[in-house]
């Protein structure tokens, strides 16, 4: 019985199969029954094959016992015994199993594309980006997925995270004005924690948060220390 191949390194191969193993495998759905043109196609010759409604085989992984009674018990491939009352000859037996087998075969269910919903789109933030400091100086980046931006690293945590927004905004299909006036559309970021302190952080550590606030690259630190002055006075008000 020629059979297509649906998974594995012969995927989509035509090969001559048992009729009992070929019938398994296109019930488990791991091949199905070969047309004409695929049979021709791969240089074979279709040749008769046994009645479909009389199989003379078990099922891969079915087997029979005789029953002290006379008859015979049927088991699927777990070993569960499948019958009640002994089947009175091997004829039931096969019929039955073969039945049991399509009836417990996996039905493909055809969907339309128009009606499987899109998967929800994947939005990330400038939060999602990762800075690592590199001994000797300067700073790699990583995108939200983990992947290494630029070849080499940048020289400090400015030029990183301007290179972030850059990759942000790209991603978005978006220009740095863009991206931009959407964040200042919606006004000052709202969930930037400031530290009590923050006069006291380090000034690359107040540029960073003078950015995250400003929604964009605030190079330098007096412009930074006034950002989050007005931020804090905003959020006391």
């Amino acid at each position: 019985m020629f059979v297509k191949q649906l998974i594995g390194r012969m995927a989509g191969t035509v090969v001559e199969m048992p009729y009992a193993a070929a019938t398994s495998n296109i019930a488990s759905g791991t091949c199905v029954l070969a047309t004409e043109n695929e049979i021709a196609a791969a240089g074979l010759e279709p040749v008769p094959v046994a009645d479909p409604a009389k199989p003379e085989l078990l099922p891969t992984g079915y087997r029979t016992e005789v029953t002290e009674a006379g008859g015979y018990d049927l088991f699927d491939p777990g070993g569960v015994r499948l019958n009640r009352e002994p089947f009175a000859n091997m004829p039931a037996v096969l019929s039955f199993a073969h039945e049991h087998l399509t009836a417990a075969a996996p039905l493909a269910v055809y969907i339309p594309l128009s009606q499987i919903p899109p998967a929800p789109a994947l939005t990330f933030t400038l939060d999602d980006y990762r800075f690592e400091a590199v001994e000797g100086g300067g700073f790699h980046l990583f995108d939200p997925a983990g992947a290494l931006i630029g070849d080499e690293a940048f020289a400090d945590e400015d030029a990183a995270r301007l290179a972030a927004r850059e990759n942000l905004a790209a991603a978005r299909g978006l220009s740095l004005e863009d991206l931009a006036a959407e964040e200042a559309g919606r006004g000052l970021l709202t969930e930037v924690a400031v530290p009590e302190d923050w006069k006291g952080l380090h000034h690359t550590q107040r540029r960073a948060l003078a950015s995250r606030i400003a929604g964009r690259p605030v190079a330098a630190t007096a412009e930074a220390d006034e950002v989050i002055e007005e931020y804090v006075t905003q959020l006391q008000a």
